[in-house]
This record gives C-alpha cells, structure tokens and sequence, in this order.
C-alpha cells in the first residue's frame, strides 16, 4: 500500500502536465504571448515579495511533522506565523504599488499589468496557506491528501480558462485586456486549493501555539530565511527586467519557456517532494543511509533526464503547439531545460542538510545559486544600466543564468555531501544519464531541425522514446524485471483507490 505514495503525486503531476498543457494552449491561442507577459509581469511583481510569507518555516514545517512532533501543536504554530505573514506580504505589495504609482508618479507599461496585479490579490493570499498545507502533508507523507488539492485546483484553473478566454463569457475584445481574465483565473483556482486543502486536512484543532514552539521554528529556519528571499527575487526578477528593457512580448515568450519547465518539474517532484522527510525519517547506519541517496538518485537520474533530452530536441515542436509566436524562445528553453536538470540533480545532496538539521550549509550553497542568477540576470539581460552599456542578450541571458546556477548547485552540493560522509554517484545513475542521450541521438539526427509538427506526430515521438528508453534500460541490467514490476505495481489504479481511501479516513492530526 505504501507503494501507492509516490503513485498518487505521480498521478497529480501527469494530471496536472496534462490540464497545464491544454491551459496554455488556450492561453497562447485565444489570449496570446503579449496578454500572457502582462499577466506574468503582474504575477512576477507580487511573487518577488512572497519570501515574506516563508522565510524558510515552510522546509522547517516539513522536518519537524516528519521526525515525529505533535501535529496539531505544531500546525497551530504554523498557522499563527502563516497569518502574520500573509498580513505583511499583502501590505508590502499593496504599498509597493502605491509607492511606484503615486508617491514616485510612475506608471506601469500597460494599465493592465496595474490591474492585473489587484486582480491577483486573493491568489496572494491563498498562496502561503496552500504552501503551509502542502509543506504538511508533505511531512506526514499522505500523498493524496496532497495531490487531491492540487487537481483540483488544475481542473479550476482550466474551466476558468476556458469559461473566460476560450468561449469570452464577457466579451472581450481587446487582447490585452484578456490578462486580467489569466489573473482572475489564477486567483479562482488558488481559492479553490486552498479551500480542498483545509478539507482534507481536518480536524483542525486551532488554538494559540506555544512560544517554544515558534523559537524552535526560528532557530531552524534563520539560516534558510536569506535563502527564501533570494529565491522569491531570483525566480521572478527575469521577468520584471526583461519586462523593463525589451517588453510584454519578450517576458510572455520567457514565460512560455518558464510554464514549460514548471510542467516538467512538477513531474519530478514525483521523485524529488518526498526526499526530505525519507531522509529524516531515516533511522539506519550511516552506510545505509549513504545508500539511500543513491537509491534516490539513481531514480531520479533515470527518471529526469529522458524527459530533460527529449524536450531539448524537440523544444520548437513542443512550443509552436502553443503558438508560433513562441518558436524563437525555443533556444532559450533548451538552455533552461538543460539548468533545470542540474538544478533537479543536485536536490538529494542539499536536501541531506536540511533533513540533518544542517541548514547553514543548505542555506549557504541555495544563497550562491541564487545569487548567480540574480546577478547574471542583471549582467546579461539589459543592454543598458545606469548608463553602462551591457550584453543585452534578453531571453537568452536569462536562459544563461539559470544554468550556470544549477552547474554551481549541482556540483557544490555534491563537494559539501562528500566531505562529510561516503556517497557516490552509482553506475546505475551515470547509465541513466548515457542511455537517455543515446536514446536520443537518432531522434535528434532524424527530427532536430524540424520546428512543427502535428501534437499526435509529437505524441507518437514520445512514446517511441520512452519505449526505447526503457529496453535500453533492461537490456543493459539498469533496470530489472523485478524493478518494472515494482513501478508497474505502484501504479495500480486499485491499489491507488484503496491507498486513498484508507488515507482520506485516517484524520491527519
């Protein structure tokens, strides 16, 4: 039955692939790549406050549920500092909007980007609540009570769509003007998620949290608070800067790309969202434990990079289904897929020193990454600042940063992990990393230079890939029968109803 686990986030992340994909689609086809930069410049400008809202208690929220605290005093701690939070991250983005427009007098490029980002309040709101949801359930380790809200919050989001953007419902003509409908639709979606997560949470037994317990949270998220700024800033400050020095156009085509990471990475977050409280959890010798990483990335390996590869090539098909608009960014999400993929690998080594309660040295290796990125974005992007001509590469700067973060990650990660105990990376993980580019080599020699193709022809590529991917797997002992019919299990749909069912009766707290 605990096989079921990774199962129901795995259906969460293909379900969610699935619906995103068809989101944007509908979004690029019937809205557009201008809409959708005004729409992503609004959402960039409130999330590069959001590290208000976690200052790392998210990550400590999971640690603590998964060594084995009292759920109900600790979620009651993290609500209290939830709520706190959440005032102070609004009021910032409130004022920052006032300060920008009335007391400095300046203007956004387009009034909707300043209505969009009102319209995105209540997404703002239910953001930090839903984190602190997820980051629970994440450390009890009950996987439908996590992936149950996400779908629903996916289905909402798409019926949205397409009740405002596909079918019009209030008859809007002014493409521009269809960004404030992508931001309603986020915002109806995130209610949605939030409400779902409070009902599969129950009972909640709300009270006033003891002081010891808020100090046991500061104590361990302090070293992470620097890391949860600079990731709100780097995540979203592409965007405001290309916004700034190219325009709407450029920042929808990035966010394009960006959507295309985000449904790849929540992909692997089948493998990677369970990999703090296994760690924590775990009660072996210390070569076991050094073994439980490499378990863990032989896994991951195998899973991600195929995925990672076939994206590289055929980036521009995979784009063009959404809109031709967005073919010229395909070079810039080869280039980003390829910084996701370090980013993604370097998880299980980092990780390892958030799950020991080592967290300056997690903080410290998160902070560099970040600050990579933050300055190269800065460097690359503009052509001009202050006066000093730059690069002014755009898109493609941006691209460039992000993977020169996740080499650096990666290999820092993997430096910090050795110096304290023996993990090596398994033959079985750089096998993995071999068959999937030998796997496609003859679809890239075959299909590299094509930029359309029909979504079912790209489909049937797919499928073809992966079919080859795994005999290559088998044929090279990588994978074992055995293993096949561990995953082929775990993916039962009876075992996954039963695992749910018996998951949804058992009350959380």
């Amino acid at each position: 039955m605990e096989k079921a686990k990774p199962s129901w986030i795995l259906l969460q992340n293909i379900y969610g692939l699935i619906i995103g994909y068809v989101t944007y689609f509908m979004i690029f086809r019937h809205a557009g790549v201008t809409a959708f930069g005004i729409f992503s410049f609004a959402l960039s400008f409130g999330l590069v406050f959001s590290f208000i809202s976690d200052l790392g208690v998210n990550t400590a929220h999971v640690r603590m549920i998964a060594a084995g605290k009292d759920r109900n005093e600790y979620n009651n701690a993290l609500l209290f500092m939830k709520l706190i939070l959440t005032a102070i991250y609004v009021s910032v983005i409130l004022l920052s909007v006032f300060v920008w427009t009335v007391v400095l007098h300046h203007g956004f490029a387009s009034k909707y980007e300043y209505y969009s980002i009102l319209i995105l309040i209540p997404y703002f709101i239910s953001l930090p609540y839903v984190q602190a949801n997820r980051a629970f359930f994440t450390g009890t380790m009950e996987a439908a009570k996590m992936s149950i809200p996400a779908i629903v919050e996916s289905t909402v989001r798409l019926i949205s769509i397409l009740v405002f953007i596909r079918f019009n419902a209030l008859d809007i003509h002014n493409l521009e003007r269809m960004a404030l409908m992508i931001a309603l639709s986020y915002s109806l979606s995130y209610i949605a998620y939030a409400i779902a997560g409070y009902l599969f949470g129950r009972p909640w037994n709300v009270r006033m949290p003891k002081r010891s317990i808020i100090k046991e949270y500061l104590r361990y998220s302090y070293p992470l608070m620097a890391v949860a700024v600079l990731a709100a800033v780097a995540s979203n400050i592409a965007q405001i800067i290309i916004q700034l020095s190219v325009g709407s156009f450029d920042v929808g085509g990035f966010s394009g790309d960006l959507r295309i990471i985000a449904i790849i990475t929540s992909l692997t977050t089948s493998v990677t969202v369970l990999i703090l409280p296994v760690l924590t959890s775990h009660r072996g010798t210390r070569e076991e434990y050094g073994k439980t990483m490499e378990f863990v990335m032989k896994y991951l390996v195998i899973f991600v990079t195929p995925i990672t590869v076939f994206a590289i090539i055929f980036a521009s098909p995979i784009l063009n289904i959404w809109s031709s608009q967005l073919i010229p960014f395909s070079f810039s999400l080869q280039i980003l897929l390829l910084g996701s993929w370090f980013s993604t690998i370097s998880t299980p080594f980092w990780t390892h020193f958030n799950a020991t309660g080592e967290t300056k040295i997690s903080g410290i290796l998160n902070i560099v990454a970040y600050l990579l990125i933050v300055i190269l974005d800065i460097i690359l992007i503009p052509r001009f600042l202050a006066g000093v001509r730059l690069l002014g590469m755009g898109v493609n700067g941006a691209a460039y940063a992000s993977l020169a973060s996740g080499v650096f990650l990666l290999l820092g990660s993997f430096v910090a992990v050795r110096s304290k105990m023996k993990v090596h990376i398994s033959l079985d993980s750089l096998k993995g990393i071999a068959i999937s580019i030998l796997t496609g080599i003859p679809f890239y020699l075959q299909f590299g230079h094509v930029t359309r193709m029909s979504s079912y022809l790209l489909l049937s590529l797919f499928i073809a890939f992966t079919l080859l991917y795994i005999l290559l797997l088998m044929a090279t002992k990588t994978l074992t029968k055995d293993e096949i019919k561990d995953i082929i299990s775990m993916v039962d749909p009876r075992k996954m109803v039963r695992y749910a069912i018996d998951e949804l009766r058992k009350p959380s707290q």
